[in-house]
């Protein structure tokens, strides 16, 4: 594996933020290759917002569903999460990994959980900016190599986007998606072949840029 910056590099915590005073949408009907998984079966956020983003996020997304294949949708699991929630989202995991991990120090622990769930400073679902999806073809999910929100469990991280153990079928299908939001805008966490984001933090520092969204509390959506 190649070395990923994830984040608990210090680096992305220096990121300038515009703190742009954009509204969020609902992505439910906002188009016919945009579907909702309503079952929130593998995540857990009760929140209304759940798939809110922010505006201009949302149209990138668009553009990207109308140059999916035909036949293909894109299937939105989560996007907004609030502040509250991540952060219970990271202590319950990093709690999880210091029972499995005993023998860790704390930074190692901090390190491994931020692999799979991000600080609330730094956080792209709290800013309406970061998407967890993956693609269907006939509203069936394909093969992408992993579960959506499977641990990157060693020693092959499977999750991982560059992962190269999985069959050449969820390769494709990776590469697929990556290619649509790329051209959009999005960047991928790398850990994580489904997520996406454009606008918070990471992107602003994989783009070499400010970061567009501020992390949003619930009661400020409408």
């Amino acid at each position: 594996m190649t070395e990923m910056v994830l984040l608990d590099d210090p680096r992305i915590r220096q990121v300038d933020c515009e703190s742009r005073p954009e509204k969020m949408v609902s992505m439910r009907g906002i188009h016919k290759n945009i579907l909702i998984d309503e079952t929130r079966s593998r995540i857990e956020n009760d929140s209304p917002f759940f798939c809110y983003m922010r505006e201009d996020a949302a149209l990138r997304l668009v553009r990207a569903a109308e140059k999916l294949p035909e036949g293909w949708q894109f299937l939105i699991k989560e996007i907004y999460r609030s502040p509250a929630q991540q952060r219970k989202c990271f202590n319950d995991y990093y709690e999880e990994c210091q029972k499995n991990y005993p023998e860790l120090e704390k930074e190692e622990l901090y390190g491994m959980t931020c692999q799979f769930v991000a600080p609330v400073e730094v956080a792209g679902h709290a800013t309406g900016g970061a998407i967890d999806l993956t693609l269907m073809k006939g509203r069936k999910e394909v093969d992408m190599g992993t579960e959506y929100n499977d641990e990157p469990s060693p020693p092959e991280y499977r999750t991982y986007f560059s992962c190269d153990t999985i069959s050449e079928e969820a390769a494709g299908n990776r590469r697929l998606l990556a290619q649509l939001l790329t051209e959009e805008g999005f960047v991928n966490y790398p850990s994580e072949w489904w997520h996406w984001s454009y606008g918070d933090r990471y992107w602003g520092f994989i783009r070499n840029c400010p970061s567009l969204y501020a992390p949003m509390e619930e009661n400020m959506i409408t």
